[in-house]
């Protein structure tokens, strides 16, 4: 299925994203570029908000943000026709983290922002996410 990934489709091979920086890549169903892992890291508890800019919107995407032993903590759907999807308010602890990128159908470059604030008491979940496990 990723026979032509490059390398990054397995979790040992992510590609630390530093937080505040844009980082692009390509997936592309078609030719066997189904998955990118990346990763990275939290020093203290933070807020996140996550960005994906998408050159062919039509991609069919998702994004699971994955722990330190990449158990699912949210899930991320693309919405086929936006350019832009953004997930804010993901409240998380420090350590690893991992984004599994994944490509279901379609083909696209795209660029992932991660943006990190203090930790605020509130539990606000983006829309499209599962809640983290307890």
């Amino acid at each position: 299925m990723d026979e032509h990934s490059g390398g990054d489709h397995v979790r040992g091979k992510a590609v630390e994203i530093p937080l505040g920086q844009t980082h692009d890549d390509f997936l592309s169903a078609e030719v066997g570029d189904h998955t990118d892992w990346k990763s990275f890291t939290l020093p203290d508890p933070a807020t996140l908000t996550i960005d994906a800019y998408w050159d062919d919107p039509s991609i069919h995407a998702t994004i699971q943000v994955r722990d330190q032993f990449a158990g699912r903590v949210f899930e991320l759907k693309h919405e086929p026709g936006q350019t832009k999807d953004h997930w804010p308010n993901m409240r998380m602890r420090e350590g690893q983290y991992y984004l599994e990128v994944v490509a279901t159908r379609g083909s696209s470059v795209y660029t992932l922002e991660i943006q990190s604030s203090a930790a605020s008491g509130r539990d606000a979940r983006p829309s499209g996410s599962v809640a983290p496990p307890e």
